[in-house]
């Protein structure tokens, strides 16, 4: 039984983020979705952690292998503690690989553990939860960038 963790700020969940969650249910056995804290954009949110994870209880509700959570604690000792096998993390592009490529390597470093990457559809890689912030942020809908019932959710909370 193979288990990966799809870890992210999710700040908010983007429809790409939905492709990679939905193509590993199919591929792994058991997916963890968990929005972590990123010191690297603290004070940069749009949501908190705790809307970052209600939001992600609505993208994976029909996903019986995908659980949804929220964590402060480091990716590999989350990892350790549910045992699971890899981390997955969707790529757009060259940037995206080089700054994942890193926490990989950080990733290994300290917890033994892999990261198989996914290359986003070409239909999404444009999305990007920025480009979202700024949607909402300029009162543009963002149904179409956002998985089902998310927008809902985002229009109930801003």
């Amino acid at each position: 039984m193979k288990k990966v963790l799809i870890p992210g700020s999710f700040d908010p969940v983007t429809i790409g983020h939905y492709d990679v969650i939905e193509r590993c249910a199919r591929m792994f056995d058991e997916v963890y979705v968990v929005a972590f804290k990123n010191t690297e954009k603290s004070g940069k949110e749009m949501f908190g952690g705790k809307e970052s994870y209600e939001m992600l209880k609505i993208t994976v509700k029909d996903l019986p292998n995908v659980h949804a959570d929220i964590t402060d604690r480091l990716v590999v000792d989350y990892v350790r503690e549910k045992g699971i096998d890899f981390i997955v993390k969707g790529v757009r592009d060259t940037v995206d690989f080089e700054y994942e490529h890193d926490l990989f390597c950080i990733n290994r470093d300290i917890g033994n553990v892999d990261t198989v990457f996914i290359p986003a559809s070409s239909e999404y890689k444009h999305i990007s939860s920025t480009f979202v912030r700024d949607m909402i942020k300029y009162g543009r809908d963002i149904t179409p960038y956002v998985p089902k019932g998310v927008a809902e959710y985002i229009k109930s909370t801003v």
